[in-house]
């Protein structure tokens, strides 16, 4: 009876503030890119395809269950050099066992004035999608992109959104989601919008090669 209680009521409520967040931040970013031939990194099915401009539009993941038109290790990518006018890697970086080398690889594949949108957390829990190596501040950020002309760090979600999440995890999410306290809080926090640099769920990067 529980299980049928959360597939109806909880399930379709379970997108976190920390997530809405990261998607108004990211919907920002995806309106300044032009129609080109677009990567999504590690996506499974994209999410975003509908919201990004492509001529031709690609995904890259390790699972070949997912049928990806590449599949490799983005440690390793299995592409020629200047290729992508665009490339999407979201809430991929903490789980790769080499962050560096990995946007190393992003800016080899990307055409020069080519795209990087690229997001990961800083406050979360920790998440072992396989591995959950790192959480990343804004000067980590601009290191790993210091081979860009440009990289613009934009945080996400601010204290009141952290506390919620650190509160709004585990079976207690499942609770407030049934009662419909969730969603509704979520989608109020969400929207709270004040910058803040030292308490944020995470960052998008805006990088142009």
């Amino acid at each position: 009876m529980f299980k049928k209680i959360v597939r109806r009521y909880a399930l379709p409520c379970m997108r976190s503030v920390s997530r809405i967040s990261l998607e108004i931040e990211l919907e920002k970013q995806f309106k300044r890119l032009k129609p080109g031939i677009v990567l999504d990194v590690g996506s499974g099915p994209s999410p975003y395809k509908n919201k990004i401009p492509y001529t031709r539009f690609m995904r890259l993941d390790i699972d070949k269950k997912s049928k990806p038109d590449i599949c490799c290790d983005v440690h390793d990518i299995k592409w020629k050099s200047n290729y992508f006018d665009t490339v999407i890697a979201t809430q991929i970086l903490e789980h790769c066992r080499s962050p560096e080398r990995v946007i190393k690889e992003i800016h080899r594949i990307l055409k020069r004035g080519g795209v990087c949108i690229l997001s990961t957390c800083f406050f979360y829990e920790y998440h072992p999608f396989p591995k959950d190596y790192y959480r990343f501040t804004q000067d980590s950020l601009n290191y790993l992109f210091r081979g860009f002309r440009k990289a613009e760090i934009h945080p996400y979600g601010n204290r009141l959104q952290v506390i919620w999440q650190i509160l709004n995890t585990g079976k207690m999410r499942i609770l407030l989601s049934i009662l419909l306290i969730n969603p509704v809080f979520a989608r109020i926090l969400a929207r709270i919008n004040f910058r803040e640099t030292k308490f944020p769920c995470g960052f998008v990067v805006y990088a142009k090669k």
